[in-house]
Parts: structure tokens; C-alpha cells; sequence
């Protein structure tokens, strides 16, 4: 390959990485989160039989399982050995799961603190967030979903390892596997030396792997390639405890290169594979690094700017499998009672918060409330996005709806919107001083360690509201710019996600671009849908404008099902609009519970 490849190419690729890499990546000593009950002492309440018993659960290998006697009231224990800082617990249920159960914890194995309760359990896998300390965890079941015991193949408790292990790349030196070199100067060993001037190169052929032997089992949640020009256009990432049954835990089937960051559930493994499907070239498959960690953090640190880049690192590992849902809170001063809502009615928790900075005494009296409540819904491992319902910067925040999108709103002339993007004018002066109203709420987040998806300006082709559908160098697009920089510059918050929004209107493939302030001022390119709905020309758009960054449903009249989800599967969250929860009552059961789409108790926390 590197004969025939131009010599250009090749450079190119090397400078680009070179400069965003580094020469050699360092690991941290800093403490890890792992699976502290891998191997530990086990008690259980019964075996069905002697071939099922409890060390099964926390053995690493999802082959085996314990299962308790055909009764309700049953429970498993694990012994951590020592008082130890825990994060989550993660439950992989057999098909005789538990409808009702507890994690409970305990310092002393007879006095326990109920940490999490669920009475409408669906089984398959369970990730379940919260903070404490203890020597003893506890998984008390009380309602049996089958007729059968309760089974469960691994009973898996993340926190911190005091230290002993690190945060870093757990690949590096270690042994690797490959199924073809293209020749000697391109071994396998090179993807995992931490040089990024090195690489592994396959032959000329698709169906490739490499694997890398970690030494015993580890905890992992996050696998990062950094490809060389050829790179996979279809890949996945598997696992395994005994280098002979896998599990995949990503798919990609639209790759696009370059440093491809994925995070998944944490999994206990020791081997840890690429399977390469596809080539996007008429080359090999070609890695710089597969770097593989036990954390989604993947050793960068515990900031808010770390948090942030957890919180995207995992909606790009989701992107192409998984779908965050949930819904706006309308009313400031009760910032869950839609959500609520929606959990009575689908028998599972959103895992998308969504709340506004909102307009009238009703919403901005009451914006600490809503923002005690996204610390709130943050710890909690929820998703949590804000929007801003502005009311036009010619008149003060107590506006009325009319004012902003209703009957009569309070439009802006092009003249008067050129003003509110120039610099040192009225206008322009008051939409900053708004701003600075608006710093303080996110500043008190990010002081939280909170990271936000903030969507400014929502439906900015939609043309009934000021700030919307206004083209040109002045228009929506700049206010838009104007914002993220203040923000972001003046301001200096890093704990923003930033959300592009646009509405579904007939025309959106071709106004699209109208509206769009340019790939280095979102993270997120996001649609309302309430007139085309979910068409593949939509999607497409979507995926075009967005240039590889995740795509979302920004707010819908009516949630996607989840086979819509599965063949428009770039989709990385869906937020129903609260108006429209009725419309909606007979289909959410069915979507929360679908295995594309993650409730919250499948969310791996950010913290």
C-alpha cells in the first residue's frame, strides 16, 4: 500500500493526525472505574440447581448465569471486600427476569439502603446510575416476570478501583491478533504502540480483524480507532472473556474515518475485537491506534470540559443503533411533571429531559427552579437539552406567546435584524444583555459539572417567529454565531453542546442551507417534525447538512416507532412536544420499550 498509494495521501493523512494526535499518547495513573464484583465472594438467597450458582454473575462470562427456585423474594449479594465508591450497577437478565426489584447497599450486611427501585422491569440489560459508598451490594427481587426463578448471566458493579488500575489506553503494548498484514513494515504491533506515525495495514480484501489480548478481564466502555486514509466504511467492535464466543457492541455501517471515538455499556472482557467489513477504499483497512478503555472518559480527566466530551463521545458511539427519548417540560415551576407524564404512561423513565429558558413571569421567574432541576435530571444520567423561547430584544422578557409566535409577533424588519447583528447597537446590545442573563444559569451549571444541549434559536426556517427566517449575511445564521460566540468566547462556559434546529417544512432540502451558520458552530443538527414528517429526503438532508456530526429529532408532533428508528437509525434522540402527549398515549409503551430506544435506566451516567 504504501508503494502504490500516492505519496501525498499518505502525508496528508499522517500531518492530520500528527497534528490532532500528538506523537505518543501517555497513560494516566489517575483511578479507573471497573467492575468491581468481577470474581468477588457471592451469597444467594437459592439455586435452582448446582449448575447455576451464584459465582456465575460475576464471573465476566455471559455464557453462564445463577438462577434462583421458582419463588418470589429472592436476592444476590456480592461482597466487595472493602467500603468502595460506586457509580452504577448493571443487571444482564436471562429471559426469567424480575418485574419488580431493588439494589440495595450496605456497609455492615445487615442494615441496607434501597438505592433504586423498579416495579415495571422489561429484563434484557439494565444499567442503573447513582452514588454511594458500601462493602455490600444487594439485588432483591420481588415479583418474577416469568414462571420461572430469576436468572441473571452478570451482576456487574462500576466504581472507582482506588487507584490501582489506570485510566489509560488498557490496549497499548499489549498483544494483538490480526487476520492479514499487508507486509512487514506495517505489523500489527504498530496499532497498538501509541505512536501515531505508525500503523497496521491489512491485505486488499474486506472481512478483516485485529484483536488484542488486554491479559485478564477488564472493564471496558469506550474503544477509539484512528484510521489511517483507509479506513472502514462498515465495521464493528466485539468483546469476549474467552477469545471464542463475541458480542458486538457497535456497528457502523456508514463510516467516515478519521478518529472514531465509541462508547458503549461498560463490558467485562478480556479480548476486544475490530471486525472490519467493508473497505471504503480499493486499499486494505489501515489503523495509526486501536486504543481500548475501561471508562467513557477514556482517561481525560473529571472537568466539566471532560464531562462534555463523555456526554459526546457517547451520542456519537449511540449514532447508528441506539435512540435517546424524551420530552419538553413546558412549565418552569414544575419542571417534571411532563416527564412524569410520559413515565405513568409508558412504564419506563424518559432519558431526555428537556426543559426552556422561556418567556412572561411564568417561565423567567422560576429559571433556577428549572435549572435545579437539570443538575437534577444531569445526576440522574438523563440527557438533559434546554431551548430558549426569546422574546424579541425591542421589548423586555415578560412578553406573551403572541409576542413571539402567536397572533401578533413582534417581527424584526431586515433593517432592524441588521442591526441586531452589528455590533454596538441598541438591538445588538440588548440581545447580549440577555445573554448575560442567560450565562448565570449556565454558569451555575457548569460550576455542577452539568453539561447542557442548548438549542438557541429552535425552527430557524420557520417563519412565524422573529428570530426565524431571515437569510443573507445578516440573518438568522449570524444571530446564531453571535450567540455561540458570546457564549462560548466572552463568556468562556464549556459546558455547552450546541444544537442547530430546523423545522421539516417542504422545502427544507433545498432552504436548508439558508439557515445553516457553518460545521464549527453546532455539535448537534437537529429537525422538528410536525409537516413532512420522517421522509427519507428529510433524513437524508439531515445527514447531508451535518456533515458527519449526530443528527436528532429536536421536537415531534408524533414519536418515531421504533422500526422507523431502526431503518433511520442515525437518529441519536427523539423529544416529544408536551402538547402532544395524548396523541401519543397508545404508541409510547411500545417505543420506550423497544431495544433501539434507551430509557433511562439504561443510561451510563456521566459523572
Amino acid at each position: 500500500m504504501s508503494i502504490s498509494r500516492p505519496a501525498w495521501l499518505c502525508a496528508i493523512a499522517l500531518i492530520l493526525v500528527s497534528i490532532a494526535l500528538g506523537a505518543v499518547h501517555s497513560p494516566s495513573a489517575e483511578a479507573a472505574t471497573v467492575n468491581l464484583a468481577l470474581g468477588k465472594p457471592v451469597t444467594v438467597s437459592s439455586v435452582q440447581s448446582s449448575e447455576y450458582g451464584g459465582s456465575n454473575a460475576v464471573d465476566g462470562n455471559t455464557s453462564t448465569r445463577w438462577s434462583s427456585n421458582t419463588s418470589d423474594q429472592q436476592y444476590i449479594i456480592v461482597d466487595l471486600g472493602a467500603a468502595r465508591s460506586i457509580s452504577s450497577v448493571v443487571l444482564r437478565w436471562e429471559a426469567a427476569y424480575a418485574k419488580g426489584f431493588q439494589i440495595q447497599t450496605s456497609n455492615d450486611n445487615s442494615t441496607w439502603t434501597t438505592v433504586y427501585s423498579n416495579y415495571s422491569g422489561t429484563g434484557g440489560t439494565n444499567t442503573i446510575t447513582f452514588t454511594a459508598s458500601a462493602r455490600y451490594v444487594k439485588m432483591y427481587a420481588f415479583t418474577r416476570a416469568t414462571a420461572y426463578g430469576y436468572s441473571l448471566y452478570e451482576f456487574e458493579i462500576y466504581g472507582d478501583d482506588g487507584g490501582s488500575s489506570s485510566t489509560g489506553n488498557l490496549a497499548l503494548g499489549k498483544p494483538v491478533t490480526v487476520s492479514s498484514t499487508e507486509d512487514s513494515t506495517t505489523p500489527a504491533s504498530n496499532a497498538v504502540d501509541g505512536n501515531g506515525s505508525t500503523r497496521w495495514s491489512s491485505s486488499y480484501a474486506d472481512q478483516q480483524y485485529i484483536y488484542v489480548d488486554l491479559g485478564s478481564p477488564q472493564s471496558i466502555a469506550k474503544v477509539v480507532l484512528k484510521w489511517e486514509a483507509a479506513y472502514a466504511k462498515q465495521f464493528q467492535v466485539q468483546t469476549s472473556t474467552d477469545n471464542s464466543t463475541w458480542t458486538t457492541v457497535y456497528s457502523n455501517y456508514s463510516g467516515t474515518g478519521g478518529t472514531t471515538s465509541i462508547t458503549f455499556s461498560p463490558a467485562s472482557a478480556r479480548y476486544v475485537k475490530v471486525y472490519l467489513i467493508q473497505r471504503a477504499t480499493s486499499y486494505g483497512f489501515s489503523l495509526y491506534e486501536f486504543e481500548v478503555y475501561n471508562s467513557a472518559g477514556g482517561g481525560s480527566g473529571t472537568g466539566v470540559a471532560a464531562v462534555k466530551q463523555r456526554v459526546l463521545d457517547y451520542l456519537n458511539g449511540i449514532s447508528g443503533n441506539h435512540t435517546i427519548v424524551g420530552i419538553e417540560n413546558k412549565n418552569a415551576g414544575t419542571p417534571t411533571s411532563d416527564s412524569n407524564t410520559v413515565a405513568s404512561i409508558a412504564g419506563r423513565t424518559p432519558s431526555l429531559w428537556g426543559g426552556d429558558f422561556g418567556f412572561g413571569s411564568g417561565a423567567v421567574d422560576k429559571r433556577q427552579t428549572m435549572i435545579n432541576e437539570a443538575k437534577n435530571q444531569f445526576n440522574k444520567g438523563a440527557l438533559v437539552t434546554l431551548m430558549y423561547h426569546a422574546c424579541a430584544p425591542n421589548r423586555d422578557e415578560y412578553c406573551s406567546w403572541d409576542d413571539i409566535g402567536g397572533a401578533n409577533p413582534a417581527k424584526l424588519t431586515d433593517a432592524q435584524f441588521t442591526q441586531l447583528t452589528t455590533p454596538g447597537t441598541s438591538l445588538y446590545n440588548a440581545w447580549i444583555g440577555r445573554l448575560d442573563t442567560l450565562s448565570t444559569y449556565l454558569q451555575d451549571l457548569e460550576n455542577n459539572n452539568v453539561v447542557v444541549l442548548f438549542r438557541p434559536f429552535h425552527e430557524m426556517n420557520q417563519c412565524v417567529f422573529w428570530w426565524s427566517c431571515h437569510k443573507g449575511s445578516n440573518g438568522t445564521a449570524k444571530l446564531y454565531q453571535i450567540t455561540h460566540d458570546y457564549l462560548t468566547n466572552a463568556k468562556g462556559l464549556e459546558n455547552i453542546i450546541w444544537v442547530w434546529n430546523i423545522q421539516d417544512f417542504s422545502n427544507l432540502s433545498t432552504e436548508i442551507d439558508a439557515y445553516n451558520p457553518g460545521a464549527s458552530y453546532f455539535d448537534i443538527a437537529s429537525l422538528d417534525v410536525y409537516n413532512t414528517g420522517y421522509t427519507t429526503t428529510n433524513y437524508n438532508t439531515m445527514q447531508r447538512v451535518s456533515g458527519g456530526k449526530p443528527i436528532a429529532i429536536g421536537e415531534c408532533q408524533f414519536m418515531p416507532s421504533s422500526s422507523l428508528l431502526a431503518s433511520q437509525n442515525k437518529w441519536i434522540y427523539a423529544m416529544l412536544w408536551p402538547d402532544f402527549i395524548e396523541d401519543n398515549r397508545s404508541a409510547l409503551p411500545g417505543i420506550y420499550a423497544a431495544a433501539n430506544v434507551l430509557t433511562l435506566d439504561e443510561m451510563p451516567g456521566w459523572k
